[in-house]
């Protein structure tokens, strides 16, 4: 009887939990996420490649090539200024989730009254952004951006960016999406110290792609295995419920 009674305070702190872990699944449910870096590593790629062979054939006097590596660089930094504005990107992530998440069922978390009065802030800060990456590319492109300092200077906007990402998004997504732009910090602080963690030739595009997607992937990761763990907590308070409900 006494373990009944002991129980009973206990099931209800257990119930009293659900909304919790309700909004902590929801934040956390980052396959979408990670799906959605991939994309990001091909538009990577296509300012990368174009900008390294770019600056080749520009030293060389290779117009034609130089022509074609512009072309397709500015192709892939349009793309990345539509997928930067929340409400585009927010609707890709949106149709990748209910794809992958159909199994588990449908969640969400309203958007913030600022994301619904003020769409016009990102779409400027989508802008700002993607017109600081397309001057450091093209700053590097053209030698006049040591290679060695294009990830501390990138931290400049990509720091900012990100953490902006997450404070107009908010409660929409976890906390933990602040990991990225810290470790991103990091990283530049570190590059600036001298401390020997940058690639040399042929692996120098690590030294981007590692800070830029790596540590992308590391917190969607993170997210992931975390929202696992706070869908079967949400469960467990389920299953508790339910048998409260029936007796």
């Amino acid at each position: 009887m006494s373990t009944q009674q002991n129980q009973v305070p206990q099931n209800t702190e257990k119930l009293k939990e659900i909304p919790k872990w309700t909004r902590k699944y929801a934040q956390n449910r980052t396959i979408p996420f990670l799906i959605f870096l991939m994309i990001n590593l091909c538009l990577f790629a296509g300012i990368a490649i174009p900008s390294y062979f770019g600056g080749i054939a520009y030293r060389n006097g290779n117009m034609v090539l130089f022509g074609i590596s512009i072309f397709v660089l500015i192709i892939s930094m349009i793309c990345v200024i539509i997928i930067s504005v929340p409400k585009w990107g927010s609707k890709i992530i949106e149709r990748i989730t209910r794809r992958v998440y159909a199994g588990e069922g449908s969640i969400s978390i309203s958007a913030p009254e600022s994301m619904k009065k003020k769409k016009w802030v990102g779409y400027v800060v989508a802008m700002v952004f993607g017109s600081c990456v397309f001057i450091s590319v093209i700053l590097g492109l053209l030698g006049y951006l040591p290679i060695k300092y294009m990830q501390p200077l990138s931290a400049l906007y990509v720091v900012p960016f990100l953490v902006f990402l997450y404070l107009w998004q908010r409660p929409i997504i976890s906390p933990l999406a602040l990991l990225w732009p810290t470790l991103y910090s990091i990283h530049a602080i570190l590059v600036v110290a001298g401390v020997p963690i940058q690639f040399g030739e042929p692996w120098i595009f690590l030294n981007m792609l590692i800070p830029m997607a790596g540590y992308g992937i590391l917190c969607g990761l993170i997210g992931h295995v975390y929202s696992r763990y706070a869908l079967k907590k949400l469960k467990t308070a389920a299953h508790l419920q339910e048998n409260t409900n029936e007796q």
